[in-house]
């Protein structure tokens, strides 16, 4: 511990010799204006030049809701994604059960949750510990709704059944049947009675009594499917069709019909105001004694779904966007939306005010405010947009609806539509600017030049057929001097400002899906499907060297002047190449899909790179090549320190202590070292003893593990056998919790097994030696 301390502090000290000379060097750079300006662009250049080997996830915008339930609990949002129940960055699952619905109780303490093999669990939320089981089947179950006090839970399904269950009993209450499949349940609390309604698929709402355990009445006065239920105050709200019917479930009648001029999707009732969500995204909202207010604000989104708490309205769209809104004097005000699902990260890029625009396989594009991770959004195109670009506060887009479209940026407020170009005849797949132009490639196999700032036409300034196939990529030169483009056709092509073909670069053997060149020097890079990236050389069009990935390669990005790059592939890897020595520094695997976004930032000494995937993950990374370098050779020093303090030990026989150290370090080979020096002096059984004095309950579980890998060894399995057969005796496996008596257990058979493979060793070894005597003692005999 003393050399630690020692070591932190020669390192603490060499640290400010570092910053001593660095103050001096900087002093001496200020003798003279034009020095120190020749001077600062050398520091620059070093500074880019030293290679990124590490860089970290700081930030993650992930998905949580791809569709289907959706609940909102004391501020909770509850979610079904990817098989399990997700919320607060935690996840209920079943093993490989796949959960098809669930219900939060009202007091947010307990998750009923309903598998597709017909399970119905109860379980705990603050532990996950299930409370008990139920299987259903024949029911399965559409929608589950918990009573007002948490007492009921009931469960409707297809097979025109309804099942309630007291979660306070674990049992069944009571079951009955209905007159079509359920497709929605509503508890109704009257004073001392609790009756539930049950809207059905043959247009009716069934009215249940717990108490009198019988349907008291049906509702049946509709034309059309129901489509969304809802109690307030003795009055039942229904919709079907264009119509919101109140029924007043005291006397069984219906008191009020309003008729709107659009299908209505869902609807709810908030503050004596009726807000109707339709397919077209607009609001339709009713206050009493008022004329109905259309709201548009959505953007032509389908509203799927509404939600209350805590005095806040939550708005599901179609593009599982989740709005956070307040409504106020019959108003809706926004507040915040949430990305419940991205689709595929087709393009990210960093802009101003540390904010991101991002393009996500939709009509809508994102701006991301990376301080807070706050998202605004905007219909941009009529479908799905596939490139942006920023460039003098101006947002350019491409789409497949073969528009170019220009935006005022206005902060992090929805931008201003300043232009729209639309020549190209298929979709728009990829766009470059400069300070006077947009380059556009297409599916119509055609590069166009568009004017970034005049907007006297929507024609473009000049057009030619590029490629033989579709086209993937389109980037300015440096100087502005060269656009190059890559296609399907497996080429590369050079156009001078004119587009005048100067180069075609052959060599891929796929279809080539990025380029990108060098930031000082007359050489390109390429990312193909064939698995590779190339360096071209622009003088003369050949091949500088090829660097071989182990899938299609969708990015590549210049990292460091000429001298690093970093690049993309299908299967979810970010790859860090040193041209110089064409090999791979590192590789990172945080996707798990096709990543198509990247983008690089430098701020100051710092450098920010984002990635965005057809996982719908979006990951921003910072450069921590420095903290790494500093924190491996911290523990190299560490590891020497106690490698050191470990042959001490051994000099000075204190052979336990030393075996204590291996064993906490996990250094196998010094741990057979120091026990082997104490079985000359003691046996197994007092080494284990012994060793078991000094280990925490913990360690017991680490020992174990340990002694799997000696048993693994040839050299170490015999050692391995006699410590795990005195070791036995002393493990009392009721002593651990439930999770970790099972790994104990796990354990236990592993060495269990390896044992039985020992004696088979030896009972080969024995026979082999038997029968080679047994042919000497016969050759004497003969001889």
């Amino acid at each position: 511990m003393v050399k630690i301390i020692q070591a932190t502090k020669l390192l603490k000290s060499r640290r400010l010799q570092r910053l001593k000379l660095s103050k001096l060097s900087l002093q001496s750079k200020q003798i003279s204006g034009d020095n120190k300006q020749q001077e600062t662009k050398q520091v620059q250049i070093i500074n880019e030049d030293q290679f990124i080997t590490h860089i970290e996830p700081i930030k993650q915008l992930l998905p949580f809701y791809q569709g289907g339930k959706i609940s909102i609990i004391n501020n909770v949002i509850y979610t079904c994604f990817n098989f399990c129940v997700q919320y607060l960055e935690k996840k209920i699952q079943h093993n490989q059960e796949e959960i098809a619905n669930f219900c939060v109780s009202n007091l947010n303490d307990y998750i009923a949750t309903f598998t597709k093999n017909y399970m119905l669990r109860y379980v705990r939320l603050n532990d996950h510990i299930t409370q008990f089981t139920i299987k259903t089947d024949p029911l399965f179950a559409i929608d589950m709704q918990f009573s007002p006090e948490d007492v009921y839970l009931a469960l409707g399904g297809t097979n025109c059944m309804v099942k309630i269950i007291n979660v306070k009993k674990n049992q069944q209450s009571t079951e009955f049947r209905v007159s079509g499949s359920v497709l929605k349940l509503q508890w109704i609390p009257i004073m001392r009675k609790l009756q539930i309604a049950i809207a059905t698929d043959d247009r009716r709402i069934s009215l249940f009594d717990l108490v009198a355990n019988r349907i008291l009445c049906a509702f049946v006065d509709f034309n059309s499917r129901i489509t969304h239920i809802q109690f307030n105050q003795h009055i039942l709200i229904s919709s079907c069709n264009k119509y919101i019917k109140f029924w007043d479930t005291s006397i069984q009648k219906l008191t009020e019909t309003i008729e709107f001029d659009i299908e209505i999707e869902t609807f709810i009732y908030l503050k004596n105001t009726l807000i109707i969500g339709t397919e077209s995204g607009d609001l339709h909202i009713k206050q009493q004694n008022k004329k109905i207010v259309i709201d548009s604000q959505f953007n032509g989104q389908q509203i799927l779904k509404f939600m209350t708490c805590n005095e806040k309205l939550y708005i599901v769209t179609s593009e599982l966007h989740i709005y956070i809104t307040e409504l106020v004097s019959g108003q809706i005000q926004q507040q915040k939306l949430l990305l419940g699902y991205n689709d595929e990260i087709l393009h990210a890029k960093f802009i101003k005010n540390n904010q991101l625009l991002l393009a996500t396989n939709s009509p809508f594009m994102k701006i991301l405010n990376l301080d807070n991770m706050d998202v605004i959004a905007w219909k941009a195109h009529y479908s799905v947009i596939m490139c942006c670009e920023f460039i003098d506060d101006l947002i350019v887009t491409a789409s497949k609806d073969n528009c170019v479209i220009i935006f005022k940026y206005k902060g992090f407020k929805q931008p201003i539509q300043l232009h729209k170009y639309s020549g190209h005849s298929d979709d728009v797949i990829c766009i470059d600017v400069n300070s006077k132009y947009i380059a556009s490639v297409s599916k119509d196999k055609t590069l166009k030049l568009w004017d970034l700032k005049n907007y006297q036409s929507e024609q473009s300034i000049k057009t030619v057929v590029a490629h033989e196939k579709e086209m993937n990529c389109v980037r300015f030169s440096p100087n502005n001097k060269l656009i190059a483009t890559s296609s399907q056709d497996r080429l590369i092509k050079l156009w001078d400002d004119n587009l005048m073909n100067k180069m075609i670069l052959k060599g891929h053997k796929r279809g080539v899906w990025d380029i990108q060149f060098s930031p000082i020097e007359k050489i390109l890079a390429s990312a193909s499907g064939d698995n590779t990236i190339k360096l071209w050389n622009l003088s003369d069009g050949s091949i500088i060297k090829s660097f071989q990935g182990i899938a299609p390669q969708l990015k590549v990005s210049w990292l460091a002047r000429g001298s690093e790059l970093i690049s993309t592939d299908s299967i979810g890897n970010i790859k860090l190449w040193n041209v110089k020595k064409q090999l791979c520094i590192n590789t990172f695997s945080q996707h798990t899909g096709k990543i198509y976004a990247l983008d690089i930032k430098r701020d100051n000494q710092d450098v920010y790179i984002i990635t965005g995937a057809n996982d719908s993950n979006l990951i921003l990374w910072k450069d921590k090549t420095e903290q790494v370098t500093q924190q491996q050779q911290l523990q190299q020093h560490e590891i020497k320190i106690k490698l050191q303090t470990f042959q001490d030990l051994i000099r000075d026989k204190l052979f336990l202590d030393a075996a204590f150290l291996a064993f906490q370090n996990n250094y196998i080979k010094h741990f057979i070292q120091a026990v082997t020096q104490i079985y000359k002096q003691e046996d197994y059984e007092n080494v284990v003893s012994l060793l078991s004095q000094k280990m925490a309950k913990e360690d017991l579980l680490k020992f174990l593990q340990l002694l799997i890998t000696l048993n693994q060894s040839k050299k170490t399995y015999q050692a391995a056998q006699h410590l795990f057969f005195y070791s036995i005796k002393l493990i009392n496996v009721n002593e651990f919790k439930d999770e970790k008596r099972e790994l104990v257990k796990k354990l236990l058979q592993q060495l269990k097994y390896l044992t039985s493979k020992c004696f088979d060793r030896l009972e080969s070894n024995y026979s082999s030696q038997f029968l080679i005597k047994f042919m000497i003692d016969k050759s004497k005999i003969v001889v």
